[in-house]
């Protein structure tokens, strides 16, 4: 019996071998950009002897041997990837393409930031030149090297790909999750009116329909420390009255960064804070490392008498510029 399965394994080993192989493989991925690579894994038959890759359009361009490791595509265009595989009874051929996008192109661009642009007249201009306004609405956007911008100011963002037809899309500050519409497929350019209230870079991406990405930015500074103002009130009345009942830092800077309210809400321009009070016996009654949050005129969950104050603030604003403040607040009732 023993000397059957053994003849059988021959003869069935003899019988493969006596056969021509089967070329067979597949790609790691068919559609790709230019300058990316694919692996490749071959998958011919066993009875191969001899295997000959033909990488139409990649780096390498052709290899002799079974694994042609990492193959690289730098131009555009549609390529035939070709095994064949070969031993004494005959030889067979597959092929696969791959499809290579063109790398598209973004620029952004920063426009005039004021709704009126001045710049010389450009027909035959007389002695002394004369100046023509320019209304960019109407004649589309006039780029501009400065990026400085005072707080509050819109500044006009502006960005074009090409080939025309893909995708694209704003990151302010390269935040995926705040990620903004551009237009999709664009004929043209898109738009983007900000207002950033300190210094800000926006990216920009723009997508072709096979899928390849180009990326570009725009940065924006802001004179934001000329602008911003931290200030304490003297005093205030926790009445609960819903007027100035909470002691806190204050600033022209929004917490939800509207703009709307001024002073209205609490802490938008300050990242750090250690807030302490004290009555006038130096005792502690107070203490916030939260800039969003403030005194209520209470100490461990009772009403403190009326009376005056002394607060120590230190603070560091989100431009990285830090500060201290002392003085009085008069609690009434």
């Amino acid at each position: 019996m023993k000397h059957y399965l053994l003849f059988l394994a021959i003869l069935i080993s003899s019988l493969t071998w006596s056969q021509t192989p089967t070329a067979n493989f597949i790609v790691s991925d068919d559609i790709l950009c230019a300058g990316e690579c694919i692996s490749i894994t071959n998958n011919s038959s066993s009875n191969t002897l001899a295997y000959e890759w033909t990488l139409t359009g990649s780096i390498p361009s052709s290899y002799l041997g079974q694994d042609p490791g990492l193959i690289c595509f730098n131009t555009p265009g549609t390529f035939t990837i070709s095994l064949t595989v070969s031993n004494t009874f005959g030889s067979n051929t597959a092929s696969q393409t791959v499809t290579v996008g063109q790398i598209p192109s973004v620029n952004a661009t920063l426009s005039d930031t004021t709704s009126q642009s001045v710049i010389p007249n450009p027909a035959n201009p007389p002695i002394p030149p004369t100046l023509i306004v320019y209304n960019p609405s109407d004649y589309g956007y006039v780029e501009i090297d400065d990026t400085l911008i005072n707080m509050y100011e819109e500044a006009y963002l502006y960005a074009e790909g090409f080939p025309a037809g893909g995708s694209l899309m704003w990151y302010p500050s390269g935040v995926i999750e705040d990620s903004i519409f551009g237009c999709s497929p664009c004929a043209g350019g898109d738009s983007l009116t900000v207002n950033p209230f300190y210094n800000t870079c926006y990216f920009v991406s723009y997508t072709t329909a096979n899928g390849c990405t180009a990326y570009d930015s725009i940065c924006v500074d802001v004179r934001f420390r000329d602008f911003v103002k931290v200030v304490l009130p003297n005093s205030f009345s926790p009445n609960e009255d819903g007027e100035n009942d909470i002691f806190r830092i204050l600033t022209n800077i929004d917490i939800d960064q509207d703009f709307d309210n001024g002073f209205t809400k609490e802490g938008g321009a300050i990242a750090e804070i250690d807030m302490r009070i004290y009555d006038r016996y130096g005792k502690m009654v107070y203490r916030t490392t939260n800039p969003h949050e403030g005194w209520d005129g209470t100490y461990k969950g009772k009403n403190v008498n009326p009376a005056t104050y002394t607060y120590y603030v230190s603070y560091r604003r989100i431009d990285g510029r830090s500060d201290e403040l002392k003085g009085n607040v008069t609690l009434i009732r």
